[in-house]
């Protein structure tokens, strides 16, 4: 594997302090990385997921997109989902599959724009449980065993027009019942709780969401309990910040389950990162690994964390102004970023 020469000697005390801290870490981290599919070739998949195996990756998280798969009654298209799900088996990664996102075709979303829509909840619970069954049973026996149902319903953005959790809850119990039905012993974990961000959005804390969820029984029929504790632009070791559900409130989460008897259940770090660009929130490309690998030695001292899921493998886009389209830790054409210098450097001991 050839990097991208001329580190900066940030970046290269960044790897030292990481190997130093390393070795006091109280358990090794679990790292994956959420890999979306955007009409990329197999031979493109496969690259991409040679690049995370040289990171020591052993999770991909990936949507099972119910809006594009089954985007008309009685139609499916797996061949994005199938061509992630063989090479995660092959490379010897996890797969942790969200299922997500309504078609058209599932909802009367009155009032709502078309991309909302894509995000509220569908009309009939029954078309969601048949969807989640039917990838089950082909995805099961494949390799695929756990399943994150949605992404981030405690917002707006993804539980319009404003986020419920005991809607939420009928939801969750019916994807459960359908996928426990194919795989009794599948794992299942919640939909990833975001941070409680400003106006306009109408989210929920996630201490509070979290509450509810162990209020109305959703969380304790959970296997785990999933979040997306971004930071960004400071840093995750960042005690100032003083929005909600940030990577340093990931304690305060965890108390939660203690209070309700559930402190043996792991909290899932299902997405982290941070844009790099010229964004309004962008960080340059070393803090971004710095953000990383903070996080992974922060994790290893926490015995109460599963695995941390890295958002996301590859750029989303080219425009560096967009925030959203640089959270990766390759760029658009797959030269690896710093973070991911860093990641493939941890993994196979070399600190040169």
């Amino acid at each position: 594997m050839t990097w991208r020469r001329g580190a900066s000697l940030t970046l290269v005390a960044l790897l030292v302090g990481f190997s130093a801290l390393a070795c006091q870490a109280t358990r090794p981290a679990e790292i994956g990385m959420l890999l979306h599919y955007r009409g990329d070739d197999a031979a493109t998949i496969a690259r991409q997921f040679d690049l995370m195996a040289d990171m020591g990756v052993r999770w991909v998280r990936f949507d099972i997109e119910w809006s594009l798969i089954q985007s008309e009654p009685g139609t499916f298209d797996w061949t994005s989902t199938d061509t992630i799900v063989d090479e995660a088996r092959a490379h010897g990664m996890n797969p942790l599959a969200v299922l997500a996102f309504t078609p058209g075709w599932a909802v009367t979303a009155q009032g709502l724009a078309e991309s909302d829509a894509r995000h509220a909840r569908p009309d009939q619970l029954s078309d969601y449980a048949t969807f989640a069954r039917i990838a089950a049973e082909r995805y099961a026996p494949r390799g695929v065993r756990s399943w994150e149902i949605w992404n981030e319903p405690n917002l707006g953005l993804f539980w319009p027009p404003r986020p419920d959790a005991d809607e939420y809850a009928t939801l969750f119990r019916a994807a459960a019942t359908a996928i426990r039905n194919v795989d009794p012993n599948a794992t299942l974990v919640t939909g990833g709780l975001s941070p409680r961000y400003p106006e306009p959005d109408v989210g929920v804390s996630p201490l509070d969401y979290l509450q509810q969820l162990y209020e109305n029984g959703t969380a304790q029929l959970a296997d785990a309990i999933a979040v997306h504790p971004y930071s960004f632009p400071v840093l995750p070791d960042d005690e100032n910040e003083e929005t909600i559900g940030e990577f340093k409130d990931l304690p305060a989460l965890h108390e939660v389950m203690e209070r309700n008897g559930d402190g043996a259940k792991k909290l899932w770090i299902t997405e982290f990162g941070a844009p790099t660009g010229n964004g309004p929130n962008a960080v340059s490309e070393d803090d971004q690994a710095l953000a990383l690998l903070q996080a992974r030695q922060q994790v290893e001292k926490w015995d109460w964390v599963g695995p941390l899921i890295y958002y996301e493998l590859v750029d989303g886009g080219s425009d560096r102004s967009v925030d959203g389209e640089n959270f990766g830790v390759l760029r658009h054409d797959l030269d690896p970023k710093p973070a991911a210098v860093a990641l493939m450097q941890a993994a196979s001991g070399d600190q040169e």
